[in-house]
Parts: structure tokens; C-alpha cells; sequence
């Protein structure tokens, strides 16, 4: 017997639904699962950033904050899928607004993600091969990370587990259906037509819909699947309750943006994500538009800015999309064979063994955090390898019932991966394929055991040959990725400088400095640290001049605001105005260069001239609490008290966009002015 044979389950396993998995193994791997979870949230809580997010997590928290105060987030359509902050704020008031008790609800989002795994599993290829993959996702150091952080994934996880469950039982329901209406042609008994009249392809529809209004991408799935439904059932009405199902959860969320005056189907972000993975400077997995500052809001306004200074007009937030992808796609037609070479390259990041950070490094947070995360045995490239070849192997195995869920799994999990490609890689993008993987490596494991123990040793090939080589391939470093813990001890050391512990900020950046001596990030937050901790000046100014004569890259823009920055704490007011004023000149929308400005003419005695700038940035970016702050110590010096009082309490009223210590100041503030 061959091992395809050996992979394929009894048929009547996958068709009964009530002996697919057990409730004790489901409950144990829950269990499993929230314990290592809640450990976790319980270590993390001593993190500068568990209860001041910043970046996604900072912005999902003010979204979810607004929909619980009743105030509007942001005018216009949705620039996100809108189902994660609502499910966010849902959390926040379940648990009195403690960030505590959200990272503790989603620690149990992510158990059910484990539970869910194994049961999807255990129904396409059977018990043994459940179990692991529920134990493996029960582990997997990158999902109990994630899990703990105010992102998308916790949410869509499950909610896509639930979807693919339903799928996998429609298609054995139709398959079942077929052959009871071939047996009852040949003079069979007519099939029960129960079963038929329940519009199971609606319930399909509705779980693929929300998790599309989680995240948009999904959707690239539905025409493969509304295909898929109209070929098993033979006809295509299953396919309309499909697609009427999805538009469901779809439906109020185009509604709110057209009456915010903007159609959009979701969300508005679309474009702008790909031109950032296909430009002629990408790198693949950085989530930033050239040219625009290292930060959420200030990118999200500087993208804007940029596209209506290229259009020559203001722009609607779909108009500021369409721009950002038409601006792809006539660089890709323009130079195909550059555009190649960088898909390419993304598909390289996808298989590599990285986990290729986004906002933040979650490898080195994990094992900082709970360094017995270490020992997970849920490594990307192997579970790549081992997944791969054992969706394989229950697609060509002998078992049709397999064949059709194995299909279903394969099907998502292509499409899921080439989306990803297409726009551009990092971590938390490939989580939802990793319960998918878990299930085909549960096949791969249970095959090779059972190919042991009979000694069939071709059998052994036939598994650990291909995974070999795909894990070959995951475990060779990318060309230019530098592993250390660089960009880890950086962020950390800027929480703390958020958080107010300068020195502290300095100690880390100066480790992350010798961890990685050419970075150029690490150097400017370095600089940045050192006047925070009140050192000298010329050293941060020195860093910065180093910096300067690394590699020329996309940070040198940033580098020169910087630069300007140093001179200021120099004392180098007037020559700093000049130089800033000059570079203004060429990029009058720049944020950064701004606040320079606003500055040095405030140290050069210009207050009246440094509000009116800044209070012009404040209304191309109403979210710039640090422009807030700047005009409010600004005000008090040469304004009246009362303004004074209602530049700092704008400052509050701001707090969803700034630190803690910016409205630490602000209160302080409006304390010494009597209030």
C-alpha cells in the first residue's frame, strides 16, 4: 500500500459531522492554548508599549476608543476594514477600558483559534492529523504573539477557520447529494431533500463577508469559490446564496462610505498598500510610501499630500487610492522586467524563515518576553515544508472525501499567499496561513510515523524529500537581511523614550548600536535618545553626520530634518531657519520640516510667525499632537492665559494621538495655570 493510501481517512469520517474530532480534545487544546496565552499577556505586561500603543495597534485603539466616546474617528470612508476596531471596542467596554482585560479576552480569541484548527483538521484528514495541527497552532510562538497585540489577526483567524469549516461541509454535502441523486437514477432510493433545502452556501457567504470587512483581501478568493460552488453542485444557485451571503456583512460598510460621500466597497487603503510593494524602491515588506515619515499618522497625511501635489488638486480618500495604483501599474507595464525581479524577490520574503517585522520586531518581543517561546517547535520554514507536502499529499491521496476538503484548504491558502505577494510581506500577513499549514504538517508527521514504523523507506523519501528541499530553500537568509536584535532593542528603547526614561532609551540603542553598527534607524533614535536624556547635543549631532555618510537610502530625507533638528539644540537658531526654510521650499508639505521651522523662529523671537505655521500644519494634520503641544508651550509664552488654557486642553483633547508623556506635559500645564 503506497503512502497516499495511508494518508486517506474512512469516508464515513469526513461525512459525519458529529464524529468529526472530540469535545474533550478541543477543550484540552483550548486549554493548552489559553494558558500559554494568558502567561504571555500576564509576562508582557511590564512592556513600555502594553498600555501606550503606537503605529496599527495606537491607531485600531483610538478608532475603537472614538466608536465608545460616540465620536466620529476620522471624516470620510473607511481607510480600514472597520471590524476589528468595533470588535475592539466591544472588548474595551466588556473590560472597563483595561487594555489588561482586551489582551486577556483575545487571549482566548486565540484559543479558540487553536481549538478550531484542530477540528478543521481532524474533519479534512482526520483525527491524528487534528490533533497535531491544533497542538502545533496551540504553540506557534508567532500566534500566542500576535494574539497579545491590538491587531487584525486575532479576529480574522477564527472567523476564516469557521469559514473554511462550512466550505469543506458544503462541498461533502454536495458531493454527498450527487451520489444520492446517481443512486436514486439507477433505481435507488430518492435522497432526503432536508439537507438540499438549507442554504448552507449562504452561511459560507456571511462568514467569508466578515471576514473580508476584517480584512479585504479575502475577497480575491470568492470568484475561485463561487466557481468551485456552481461546478459541485451542478448548478448555480448554491453559488448566488454564496455571493449573496458575502455581500451581507459588505453591505453597511459601502453604505457608510457613500454616505460619507466617497464610494468604497470597504476600505480606501488598497492603492496606497500597492504602490508600497510595487515601486521602483520597495524592498518588499516595508509598510511605508516613499517619501513620507516613519509614523501613522504622518505617513497616512504626507500620502495624501503627496498625491494632490502630483494630481494638482485635493483628492477624495478613493481618488488618493486610484492615484497610488495607477502609479503601480504604469511602473510595472512600464518597466516589466523590474517589476518581475521584485514579485520575485516578494515571493523569496514569503518562504524565507524571517519573520520580517512591521511595526515592530515580534521575534525578539516573543523571546524577551517569554523566553521559553523559544522551544516552540513552529518555525516558518518547517512549517512551510511539512505543511506544503502535506496538503499535497491528502490532494493526490485516494481518498476523494480528503481530496475535496484538502482542495478547499489549498485553494484559500494559494490565493491567500499570492495576494500577500502582491502587495508586499511581512509577518503578521502570513498568520492566517499558518493553521492551514499546521493541518498539512499534521499529515506530513502522521504519514512519516506510520511510514517508520512499517520501515517503507521510499515512503520516508516521499514526505522528508520535498519538505527537505522547500526547507532548504525557507532556511537561506535573503540577500541584505541582517539578523540581530538591532531593530528590537531600538523599538523598545523608544517606548521608553515615549514613556519618559531617557536613560533608559540610551542604554538600549547603545547595545542595538553594537548589534548592528550600520544601521541607520538605530543611529537617528540613538541621537534622538540622548537629547531626550538631556546629554550632550554635539554627540547626538555627530551620530546623525555618521548616518549621513552611510549608503544613501530612503531615510536621508529624514536625516536632514534631524540634522536641522541637533543644530537647534545647538543654539544654531538663525542659520537653522535658513537651512530649514530652504528645504521647506522644495517640500512645503513636509510635516517634520515644519515643526523645524516653527521652532527656530520661535527661538529666534518670532512667536506670532511660529504659531501661524504651526497651526497651519495642525490643519493638514488635525491628529499632530506634538505640533499641538509645541504651539501650546509657544502660546503661553507670548499669549494671554486663556489661550494658553486652550492651546494645552487641545493638547488633551488629542490624547488618542499622542503619548502618554506629551499629555502628561500638557496636564502639568493647565495644573501650574490653575486648573
Amino acid at each position: 500500500m503506497g503512502i497516499l493510501q495511508r494518508v486517506s481517512p474512512p469516508e464515513e469520517l469526513s461525512r459525519d459531522p458529529s464524529r468529526v474530532g472530540t469535545r474533550g480534545v478541543a477543550l484540552g487544546i483550548f486549554l493548552l492554548a489559553a494558558l500559554v496565552r494568558v502567561l504571555y499577556v500576564l509576562a508582557l505586561r511590564d512592556h513600555p508599549r502594553f498600555d501606550a500603543p503606537v503605529m496599527d495597534p495606537g491607531y485600531h485603539l483610538a478608532w475603537a476608543r472614538s466608536l465608545l466616546e460616540g465620536e466620529e474617528f476620522r471624516a470620510g470612508p473607511f481607510f480600514r476594514a472597520p471590524l476589528y476596531p468595533v470588535a475592539l471596542a466591544a472588548m474595551l467596554k466588556v473590560s472597563g477600558g483595561s487594555l489588561l482585560g482586551v489582551r486577556l479576552i483575545q487571549a482566548l480569541l486565540g484559543a479558540l483559534t487553536a481549538a478550531l484548527t484542530y477540528r478543521l483538521g481532524a474533519r479534512v484528514a482526520g483525527e491524528g492529523s487534528g490533533r497535531i495541527a491544533g497542538v502545533l497552532a496551540a504553540l506557534s510562538w508567532t500566534l500566542v504573539a500576535f494574539d497579545a497585540e491590538l491587531l487584525i489577526p486575532v479576529l480574522l483567524l477564527p472567523i476564516l477557520l469557521v469559514a473554511l469549516e462550512l466550505t469543506v461541509v458544503w462541498r461533502e454535502r454536495a458531493a454527498a447529494a450527487a451520489e444520492s441523486s446517481a443512486e436514486s437514477s439507477i433505481g435507488g432510493s430518492a435522497p432526503s431533500s432536508r439537507l438540499s433545502r438549507v442554504p448552507l452556501g449562504l452561511f459560507v457567504g456571511l462568514a467569508f463577508g466578515l471576514a473580508a470587512v476584517t480584512r479585504p483581501n479575502v475577497l480575491l478568493f470568492m470568484p475561485l469559490l463561487f466557481l468551485g460552488a456552481a461546478t459541485w453542485h451542478r448548478r448555480v444557485q448554491p453559488a448566488i446564496w454564496l455571493t449573496l451571503g458575502t455581500v451581507l456583512p459588505i453591505l453597511p460598510v459601502t453604505v457608510h462610505n457613500a454616505l460619507e460621500g466617497d464610494v468604497s466597497l470597504i476600505a480606501t487603503q488598497g492603492g496606497v498598500n500597492f504602490w508600497i510593494g510595487n515601486n521602483p524602491s520597495s524592498d518588499g515588506s516595508t509598510a511605508i510610501v516613499p517619501g513620507t515619515r516613519d509614523g501613522w499618522w504622518e505617513g497616512y497625511f504626507d500620502a495624501i499630500a503627496q498625491a494632490e501635489a502630483e494630481e494638482g488638486r485635493t483628492l477624495k480618500a478613493t481618488e488618493v487610492s486610484r492615484h497610488y495604483r495607477g502609479k503601480a501599474t504604469d511602473w510595472m507595464f512600464s518597466e516589466p522586467g523590474a517589476a518581475l525581479r521584485q514579485l520575485a524577490w516578494k515571493a523569496r520574503l514569503f518562504v524565507a524563515n524571517v519573520e520580517l517585522a512591521n511595526n515592530k520586531d515580534m521575534r525578539f518581543l516573543a523571546f524577551r518576553t517569554m523566553p521559553a517561546l523559544r522551544f516552540s517547535p513552529m518555525r516558518w520554514g518547517l512549517l512551510l515544508s511539512l505543511g506544503s507536502v502535506g496538503l499535497a499529499l491528502l490532494c493526490l491521496g485516494q481518498s476523494q472525501s480528503r481530496r475535496r476538503g484538502a482542495a478547499v484548504l489549498a485553494g484559500f491558502g494559494t490565493v491567500y499567499a499570492l495576494s500577500i505577494v502582491l502587495f508586499f510581506v511581512n509577518a503578521r500577513f502570513r498568520l492566517p496561513l499558518v493553521p492551514i499549514l499546521s493541518i498539512g504538517s499534521g499529515v506530513a508527521l502522521m504519514a512519516l510515523w506510520e511510514a517508520l514504523q512499517g520501515r517503507r523507506w521510499i515512503s520516508v523519501l516521499v514526505v522528508l524529500g520535498p519538505a527537505a528541499a522547500i526547507s532548504a530553500l525557507s532556511f537561506i537568509e535573503p540577500a541584505g537581511y541582517v539578523a540581530s536584535d538591532a531593530n528590537g532593542l531600538a523599538e523598545l528603547a523608544r517606548a521608553e523614550l515615549d514613556r519618559g526614561d531617557a536613560d533608559a532609551a540610551v542604554r538600549y540603542l547603545e547595545q542595538a548600536i553594537q548589534e548592528n553598527p550600520g544601521s541607520v534607524q538605530v543611529r537617528i533614535a540613538l541621537a534622538k535618545a540622548i537629547v531626550g536624556a538631556g546629554q550632550d547635543p554635539e554627540r547626538s549631532l555627530l551620530l546623525l553626520r555618521e548616518a549621513q555618510a552611510l549608503p544613501r537610502g530612503k531615510d536621508f530625507p529624514e536625516l536632514e530634518v534631524l540634522v536641522l533638528d541637533m543644530q537647534l539644540y545647538g543654539g544654531e537658531a538663525k542659520s537653522t531657519l535658513r537651512g530649514a526654510q530652504a528645504l521647506l521650499a522644495k517640500r512645503p508639505k513636509d510635516g517634520s520640516l515644519r515643526l523645524v521651522v516653527a521652532r527656530a523662529l520661535a527661538l529666534s523671537g518670532k512667536g506670532q510667525a511660529s504659531v501661524r505655521v504651526l497651526e497651519e500644519l495642525l490643519v493638514d494634520e488635525p491628529t499632530n499632537a506634538a505640533a499641538a503641544l509645541r504651539a501650546a508651550y509657544i502660546v503661553e509664552q507670548i499669549g494671554s492665559r486663556d489661550a494658553a488654557i486652550a492651546a494645552y486642553k487641545r493638547v488633551v483633547s488629542m490624547e488618542k494621538f499622542a503619548t502618554p508623556m506629551m499629555v502628561a506635559s500638557a496636564r502639568a500645564k493647565l495644573a501650574e495655570l490653575g486648573l
